[in-house]
């Protein structure tokens, strides 16, 4: 599998998450936000200049843009409220999130300058992980109104919501392919000690849907590739808190996690094996062995 282009996603601990780019040709990484603070959920804008992202370097989870090279960084909501998961309007003048405004979550437009914010769902529970349709005229979005989350469609014009799930477990994070006609989502049932995240796809209009991995662990956080041929999401064992990128061509079975030199990722959290009593006589390759994945950090929200 050969995919070229260049992603954005977080990486790091719990706490402790820093937004990267990497260049899928080269492999070469390189980190656009440091500090010990929570920088997460990135998204590159329709022409690919700027990241919106979100970031609790002054307290709370705020919106923060950036260049693409991460230079520029800029607060662009200043509520001391919780943002979470931002997303572009396709012609790139808006933003869409969802935030705590009025004390639950609900799911908000704005201006790219923070101005003119407009809430588009009201509702006792949360409504999250919006994005807009690829012609802007409608946002998607994952709702607990029912009690367990699914996936919903709002109709910017009509101001008209509609459920497109109804599953016994959670559907949410749904997001569009490229030319609007299919939606990929994370679904799975929540286990009393874990829960099994699968990757599924189905039409725009919540119509035969089925799933893309098969997997005891957690995939999540998938996104499509700019032409729609690739999905790219993340991946972890059963019971792992750890998770890497992985790329899936659409249509195929084959999985691919993308393999890169995670010593820069490693690096920033400080995890670095230390061997002490008969281990400092074995070479870090084995001691490293001994340590849990999720020492090393995990890999979150690709695009």
């Amino acid at each position: 599998m050969t995919i070229h282009g260049k992603i954005c996603f977080a990486s790091g601990k719990m706490g402790d998450y820093d937004i990267w780019a990497m260049d899928l040709n080269s492999k070469q990484l390189k980190q656009l936000t440091s500090g010990d603070y929570w920088n997460d959920c990135p998204k590159w804008s329709p022409d690919g200049k700027k990241i919106v992202f979100i970031s609790n370097r002054t307290g709370s989870p705020e919106i923060w843009m950036m260049n693409e090279d991460g230079q520029e960084q800029t607060r662009i909501t200043k509520e001391s409220r919780w943002h979470n998961t931002p997303d572009w309007s396709p012609d790139g003048k808006r933003l869409v999130c969802c935030a705590n405004y009025h004390n639950n979550f609900d799911v908000y437009t704005m201006s790219v300058h923070g101005s003119d914010l407009i809430q588009i769902t009201n509702y006792e529970a949360s409504d999250y992980t919006p994005q807009y349709s690829p012609d802007g005229k409608k946002i998607l979005f994952a709702s607990k109104r029912d009690g367990n989350a699914n996936i919903w469609i709002y109709d910017l014009n009509t101001g008209k919501s509609d459920r497109l799930t109804n599953y016994e477990g959670d559907d949410y994070a749904p997001s569009y392919s490229p030319d609007g006609s299919k939606i990929a989502y994370v679904s799975g049932l929540r286990g009393v000690l874990e829960e099994n995240l699968e990757i599924f796809i189905m039409d725009s209009k919540g119509e035969n849907s089925y799933a893309v991995t098969q997997n005891p662990g957690e995939d999540r956080f998938v996104g499509w590739s700019p032409e729609g041929k690739y999905l790219i999401y993340t991946s972890g064992r059963a019971g792992a808190v750890a998770e890497r990128l992985t790329v899936l061509e659409v249509g195929k079975t084959f999985k691919q996690e993308l393999k890169f030199d995670r010593s820069k990722l490693e690096t920033e959290i400080d995890a670095h094996p230390k061997a002490v009593g008969i281990f400092e006589f074995f070479p870090e390759s084995i001691v490293r062995k001994f340590y849990p994945e999720s020492f090393w950090g995990t890999e979150r929200f690709p695009d």
